[in-house]
Parts: structure tokens; C-alpha cells; sequence
């Protein structure tokens, strides 16, 4: 299977040296792609990966996808909000027998795109963290893949376990996405807000705070016929002490990128108001980042 893997952003990056040890892959940057210099060092030197464990990756790279193998598995590694562009620019190149894997933080990512291309789409929970800390390099932690139990979900689950992710398939993609948005809820915005790294949220100062916002979640995804463990989230923030990195959501307001808010808080609000529930945490969280974002 073909693997290519649109979005050379931290996680993107990191995918591509993973996965390349055991098959080839080519990693797609966009020509207007804010790490410039970080994609010039990839395609003259390769990628280097720190953190859990260090390794040098040599991958394909190209700024255009001009064309796609047949039986592709075409992974979109790029915000929540260009995955629709992805598609709709991929029309007539890529052919019906690829399938398509997204890995984006948040909830709604799917649907947006369904009906724009008659391709396969698995949609997969990551619990990966990754920086990048300078061109080239990327620091890393290897976490678990969660697959959607599509047609070709055992060919993908193959190719995540070969590369060395903890990787399973379920039935039940939606409470995987509820999860780790009730983790996301708190992490990406707080650490954007407060400007800390991830680490510092399982300080004592932050857990009343943050057990309000979890709860928030729980019960908005509780309207949505989905029952999220709040024992299994809570145990998240003592995890989070071993994390030294930024979140996706700090870094890409201190780089003056757009963030992914409206696919996590802003998608919360959104279903908490169609379910008559309030979640005052949540959009003062949103209304605070969109102003960082916006002057900040």
C-alpha cells in the first residue's frame, strides 16, 4: 500500500519518519506552509525524531501532489479546518481505490468532508504528542492509534503496529473522539491561555478549574448518547506531569497560525446550546483564545 501523508507539521513530520522504517512514504508539504525551513531540512537532510527514542528518517517529499498510486492510503495530517481543501483539491488525481485516514484533533472533521470524494475514510483517535523544535527536528512521544472499524481498518492497523504504535480497532469511534476531546477541552486551551507548557496542568493550583471544564464536556457528550469514564479523564491530569512539550493549540497562536478551537470548544458550545446546556468554563476558554488569536 502507497502511504501519503498530507501536512508536514509536527505530528505529520513525525508520522512520516515512524512509518517510513518499514514502507515508503512520501510526505506532502504545502507550498505556503509556515515551517518553510523546516520542510527545506527534511527534504536536504531528512527528519530527525527526539524524545521517547532518537532516529533519523530519510522520506519522499514533494510541495504538489500531481498524481496518486492506485491503492494509496492517503493519511491527512493537517489542521481540522483544511481537510476539506485537501479533498475538494484532490478531485480527479486520487482514484476511488485509496482510502483516506484522518487523524485531527476535535469532533465533526468527517462529516464535513463526506460526499466530496466517494473514498473510504477511517477516521483515527491519537493520543501522540509532538513539537517541533527546530527545522528538521521534531520531539515525540509515541502514543496509541485508535482506528475506525472500516473495509480496510485491518490493513491500516498492520501498517501502524509494524511502525511500532500501540494501535486497535473499535467499533465505537465517536466515545474514542468524545475522550480525548473531554482531554483536549482542557489541555489546548489552558496551556494557550496561561501560556504554559502541558506538564504544568497536573499542578494542584489548576485542578478545580480544569474539573470544571471536564465536566462540562461529560455532560454535553452525555446529551449526545456518548458516557465518557470522568474517572478515566481525571486521571489524565496526573499523567500530563511527564509532558514537557507545548500544545498544537499554544504553538499556533505563538505563531500567529490559526488554531483548531472551533473543532474543540467551539464545537462543544456548539452542541451544548442544541442541547439547552450551559457550559460557562468553555466559552470563556473560547472567547478568550479567539481573542489571543486575533491580537494576541
Amino acid at each position: 500500500m502507497n502511504i501519503i501523508i498530507i501536512g508536514a507539521g509536527a505530528i505529520g513530520t513525525f508520522l512520516a519518519a515512524a512509518i517510513s522504517r518499514e514502507y515508503d512514504v512520501t510526505l506532502v508539504g504545502k507550498k505556503e506552509h509556515h515551517h518553510r525551513d523546516h520542510f527545506k531540512v527534511i527534504q536536504n537532510q531528512g527528519i530527525l525524531l527526539s524524545g521517547f527514542q532518537t532516529l533519523m528518517s530519510k522520506v519522499l517529499t514533494t510541495r504538489e501532489l500531481k498524481k496518486i498510486p492506485d491503492n494509496s492510503l492517503i493519511l491527512v495530517a493537517t489542521k481540522a479546518y483544511d481537510v476539506k481543501t485537501v479533498f475538494e483539491d484532490l478531485k480527479g488525481i486520487v482514484k476511488n481505490d485509496s482510502v483516506f485516514m484522518l487523524i485531527q484533533n476535535g469532533i465533526g472533521v468527517k462529516e464535513e468532508v463526506k460526499g466530496i470524494l466517494p473514498n473510504e475514510i477511517i477516521r483515527a483517535v491519537t493520543g501522540i504528542g509532538a513539537e517541533i523544535i527546530r527545522p528538521g527536528e521534531v520531539r515525540t512521544s509515541w502514543g496509541k492509534v485508535v482506528l475506525d472499524n472500516t473495509k480496510s481498518a485491518e490493513k491500516v492497523y498492520e501498517i501502524f503496529t509494524n511502525s511500532q504504535f500501540s494501535t486497535r480497532i473499535t467499533d465505537n469511534i465517536l466515545h474514542e473522539e468524545w475522550l480525548k476531546l473531554s482531554i483536549n477541552s482542557f489541555v489546548n486551551p489552558l496551556t494557550t491561555l496561561l501560556q504554559i507548557r502541558t506538564n504544568m496542568l497536573s499542578k494542584p493550583e489548576l485542578r478545580n478549574l480544569v474539573e470544571k471544564v471536564i465536566d462540562e464536556v461529560i455532560a454535553v457528550a452525555e446529551k449526545e448518547g456518548i458516557s465518557v469514564d470522568r474517572n478515566k479523564v481525571i486521571k489524565t491530569i496526573d499523567r500530563l506531569s511527564k509532558y514537557q512539550n507545548y500544545s498544537s493549540m499554544y504553538q499556533d497562536v505563538k505563531r500567529g497560525k490559526k488554531t483548531e478551537l472551533d473543532y474543540i470548544t467551539g464545537a462543544i458550545i456548539q452542541r451544548a446550546k442544541k442541547h439547552g446546556i450551559s457550559v460557562p468554563m468553555n466559552e470563556f476558554l473560547y472567547d478568550s483564545i479567539h481573542f489571543l488569536e486575533k491580537y494576541g
